[in-house]
């Protein structure tokens, strides 16, 4: 039997992150900062890594998008270098998977527990994302909006307890809009877990790369319900 090669790519933010795994287990995961926005420098990225495992481009079968909360150029250019690679291909799938589900993975929580994301909203506004671990599985609860620091302090305080995390790059942009409390339990996550958006099993293969969560100054898209 075929082995079946699932990868991953994430630009929401400031740096690209690439994750590769082979029949559920893991090859690669590797992340690097981008100067810009370049397609070039970010396929470049993915070939090196493919490459590196003796892996082909016309190998991986499943492509998993990372869909934000984050900017609108870096998402669109992920979705489309996606659609490119996989463009024609049979037996080829694509989906969108929120970075949140990056983000949460990085936290340890139990059955039942909901994990509030954190992301820098720009313009002194901050993004909420709410993830739940169900049986294991990171699943987004729907809870989502864009809050400045008013409503934030409002939201934390009236909302039942939950874990809360951020990239720590982002961390004191965030904190800035939290009351103390809140910003003392907010847990830095250094790098996204994008081998998380790979293994997800909770979003089909859709072929839908346009389900994007997108990121401007004082403007969010929520994702699809």
């Amino acid at each position: 039997m075929n082995a079946r090669y699932a990868a991953a790519i994430d630009l929401s933010g400031r740096s690209a992150g690439f994750a590769l795994m082979k029949d559920q287990e893991l090859l690669c995961a590797a992340s690097r900062p981008m100067r810009g926005r370049d397609s070039a420098e970010l396929a470049d990225f993915v070939a090196q890594q493919l490459a590196a495992n003796g892996v082909e481009l016309a190998e991986v079968s499943d492509w998993t998008v990372g869909s934000g909360p984050g900017s609108f150029t870096g998402l669109r250019l992920a979705a489309a270098l996606a659609a490119g690679w996989t463009f024609g291909k049979e037996g080829v799938r694509t989906r969108c998977v929120p970075t949140a589900v990056a983000l949460a993975a990085r936290l340890e929580t139990a059955n039942g527990d909901r994990i509030g994301c954190l992301f820098d909203g720009r313009n002194r506004e901050l993004i909420y994302f709410e993830v739940e671990n169900f049986g294991g599985e990171l699943v987004p609860t729907g809870e989502s909006r864009v809050l400045n620091k008013e409503q934030a302090v409002e939201f934390f305080r009236t909302c039942p307890d939950r874990h809360l995390a951020a990239l720590s790059v982002e961390l004191p942009a965030i904190q800035l809009l939290l009351d103390d409390g809140t910003a003392a339990k907010v847990k830095p996550v250094e790098e996204l877990d994008i081998a998380a958006l790979a293994a997800c099993g909770y979003r089909k293969f859709d072929n839908d790369l346009t389900d994007l969560v997108y990121i401007r100054p004082a403007v969010f898209t929520p994702p699809v319900q």
